[in-house]
């Protein structure tokens, strides 16, 4: 079925394969030849697209994954154009190992189901076909057209949730969102073709929309996000009509979906330059539209400690130090430890105040609620840290909690600078050390585990409209969320008694 991989030595060698379809393009090649290379088209309808050749881009075979290969090299053999396509061509471009490689092709999924014995057709938006090589797959696409807002929305919303339709190369290229991810490596010849102008935005370093990014940020407003993702990421900036958009249209993200919407904000707290990302969120006003309560409650300079606490992430992970979602997630909620009065206040008042606000302002952001409770534990940590260092019996039965190493992690990120708790740095430590295990909490590369595999049994839908209206004080916002939220869906009372067990001794009392 798949043909051996081809001699990754040299690319420009064109081997000859029977076929088993007949081929829609036989001139194509040809071509490419007549083509000028160096001419880039203005717009989609100046004409062809910009073919470079092999010998004028860096792309090789023996930097493309060897399961992505035989798939392209499959379908090659089997008549039908392929491509890698997107995100890895950009990559590759720039000079970095891509996170994926996707394919996509003319072939139709029923196609890629005969083709690829060993692959399922997947997705409900989008219908797509994974093959499969063993735990990995790789992701195959058919070439799609854009699609239209419906006929029938009378109140002119441009919002589409159905990109369902076939197209061809051209219309694949522009129905993309940016330009930069509009380039597709031909695997008959080894060029590159760009339609939209993206490997000349890859040397500018810029994020450009495809088409009108007024319409095309209304038409799927989780663009807006991918936009900062992408520009946050590789240090790029964005073109004016693209910049000016995202100042305008926050407001639109309020239609996209809360799955969708999340995920997004996710990959952009686990990507590289995560402070970068939360920081543009922020600038361009996506926070406060999308967690108002959030952004009050923590207020402007809570939101800085947020991005240095990040700042101190993206520090780590230079360092080849990264740490689980539960540790990322927790960094969210720090500056609710702001008004702790260690001379005032005790401990199981200020931590049931700190629970509910996690808690609820956790599920007003729309966080899976695991996330939340793990997040709820590590803020009553931090809160143990600080009231309990000098009790000794507490101390030694608290290092040995199970969840331990990540309440250490997020107070080294959020306060490991500050000079005044280096006494009761040194307690913990102590402590800890004593147990002669090695400190957890980090994991061996980016944890990239689906922020919905933390999620129960839940709904889905659209952010709910009235969320975009704000209160103008902290103390009324909480007040607000701990006396009317719904608080069905998180175990209360399993996470209480989990941090009871830890935190209450009859040899001590609360001193």
């Amino acid at each position: 079925m798949h043909s051996p991989r081809p001699d990754a030595g040299d690319d420009r060698q064109v081997h000859d394969r029977p076929v088993r379809r007949q081929q829609r393009h036989p001139d194509r090649r040809q071509q490419h030849q007549d083509h000028d290379h160096g001419q880039q088209p203005d717009n989609e309808d100046s004409g062809g697209p910009r073919y470079i050749r092999r010998e004028d881009h860096p792309i090789s075979r023996k930097d493309i994954d060897r399961d992505s290969l035989r798939v392209l090299y499959g379908l090659k053999d089997a008549g039908y154009d392929a491509y890698l396509v997107g995100g890895a061509v950009r990559d590759l471009l720039m000079g970095r190992r891509p996170k994926d490689f996707d394919v996509a092709t003319d072939a139709r999924p029923r196609d890629l189901r005969r083709l690829f014995r060993n692959s399922r057709e997947v997705g409900r938006r989008f219908r797509l076909v994974h093959v499969f090589f063993g735990p990995k797959n790789v992701e195959v696409a058919t070439l799609r057209s854009a699609a239209e807002a419906s006929e029938s929305n009378s109140s002119g919303d441009l919002y589409v949730d159905d990109d369902n339709q076939w197209g061809d190369l051209k219309s694949d290229a522009f129905r993309r969102d940016f330009t930069v991810n509009a380039l597709f490596y031909d695997i008959r010849d080894f060029s590159v073709i760009d339609y939209c102008g993206g490997v000349e935005d890859v040397q500018a370093k810029l994020i450009r929309c495809i088409g009108d990014p007024q319409v095309r940020f209304r038409e799927d407003p989780v663009r807006m996000l991918r936009a900062i993702k992408f520009a946050a990421r590789f240090g790029f900036t964005f073109e004016p009509a693209t910049d000016r958009a995202l100042r305008e249209l926050q407001g639109e993200i309020l239609k996209a979906s809360r799955f969708r919407v999340t995920e997004e904000i996710f990959r952009i707290l686990t990507q590289p330059n995560r402070a970068n990302g939360l920081r543009m969120l922020g600038e361009y006003g996506f926070m406060g539209v999308l967690y108002p309560e959030w952004s009050i409650a923590v207020g402007e300079d809570g939101f800085d400690q947020v991005i240095d606490y990040f700042v101190a992430v993206d520090g780590a992970a230079d360092e080849d130090k990264f740490f689980p979602l539960e540790v990322l997630t927790a960094g969210l909620f720090v500056p609710l430890l702001d008004s702790v009065d260690l001379g005032r206040d005790q401990f199981h008042q200020v931590a049931a105040r700190v629970t509910q606000e996690v808690r609820q302002l956790g599920q007003r952001m729309d966080l899976p609620k695991r996330l939340v409770n793990s997040a709820v534990e590590i803020m009553r940590g931090q809160l143990y840290l600080l009231f309990f260092a000098h009790l000794n019996k507490r101390v030694k039965r608290y290092v040995s909690a199970p969840f331990f190493d990540l309440v250490w992690r997020v107070h080294e990120l959020a306060f490991g600078r500050m000079p005044e708790l280096d006494e009761m740095r040194e307690a913990w430590m102590a402590a800890r050390r004593a147990l002669r295990t090695p400190i957890g909490g980090t994991v061996d590369s980016p944890d990239k585990r689906d922020i919905f595999s933390f999620r129960g049994k839940t709904g889905g839908g659209r952010h709910s409209q009235g969320r975009r209206d704000r209160r103008h004080s902290r103390d009324a916002v909480l007040d607000e969320v701990l006396e009317g939220a719904d608080d069905e869906g998180f175990d209360d009372d399993t996470i209480d008694k989990e941090a009871k067990q830890w935190e209450e001794g009859d040899e001590d009392g609360q001193g």
